[in-house]
């Protein structure tokens, strides 16, 4: 007997973590989540100054690394399952052989306690971008699928990203990259635009994190606001997708 009831104390502790939230319970407990950090290597992205070319002051790609990152160990700690298509500064050669990447780590995984890979499809697939443009004023949020089946994730990360600038462009509907390969339900988030006086100087204030790779990016407060929009972006999705519960979705 006393066995039993210290098997289900241990259960209690394992299920409950600060705060009193329930993992089990959580809509991100126990999701296979792929995330993309945009671009890489040689392929840099937006640029601030807009337009200066891949030695400017800030890159897109490193932007989304340090986003990915971050949201990489919050998803753990909320007893997610993260696998990224792309580790530090590499240059992959296709959006086609990122998510193929991505796919195959997800399959990879052993999550059952059976020595071997589970073959279990990602959750969802995020490509975390950030926009740009020549206006160094202009601000915006943006989400993009491909699928009827990714608009509502795009959609839920779409409500809970806008309040980050407080403009948002909406949904673009079409053939973008990583959302169309693998039929995933995945979409590509553009949380800001980092061509933004104000979003560079967010960045330019973060603190050195540094890729396994040894490339160096910048994460600081306006990361963890984004990275906290993302959690709850795909909170509200998983949620509705389990009636609340953790799980897979149904």
């Amino acid at each position: 007997m006393r066995k039993i009831i210290f098997a289900f104390a241990a259960l209690a502790l394992l299920a409950t973590i600060s705060g009193g939230v329930v993992l089990a319970d959580h809509p991100l407990h126990g999701k296979i989540i792929a995330l993309d950090a945009g671009h890489g290597g040689t392929e840099c992205g937006a640029q601030y100054p807009a337009n200066s070319g891949c030695s400017s002051q800030i890159l897109e790609k490193d932007v989304n690394l340090a986003v990915v990152y971050a949201l990489k160990s919050k998803l753990e700690a909320a007893n997610a399952f993260v696998v990224l298509s792309r580790v530090g500064d590499e240059t992959i050669s296709s959006r086609k052989e990122r998510v193929d990447k991505a796919v195959a780590k997800c399959a990879a995984l052993d999550l059952d306690g059976v020595v071997g890979a589970d073959n279990r499809k990602c959750d969802v697939l995020v490509s975390v971008h950030h926009n740009g443009n020549v206006d160094p004023a202009y601000d915006g949020t943006l989400t993009i699928y491909t699928q009827n089946s990714d608009k509502p994730l795009a959609q839920s990360l779409l409500t809970a990203l806008t309040p980050l600038t407080g403009n948002s462009e909406g949904m673009l509907n079409g053939g973008y990259g990583m959302t169309v390969y693998k039929n995933l339900v995945s979409a590509i988030t553009e949380a800001y635009y980092i061509t933004n006086d104000r979003e560079a100087a967010y960045y330019l204030a973060g603190s050195p994190f540094v890729a396994p790779d040894g490339h160096t990016v910048l994460v600081g407060a306006r990361t963890q606001e984004e990275v906290d929009a993302q959690i709850t972006g795909l909170s509200n999705y998983f949620a509705s997708q389990t009636g609340g519960k953790g799980g897979r979705p149904k």
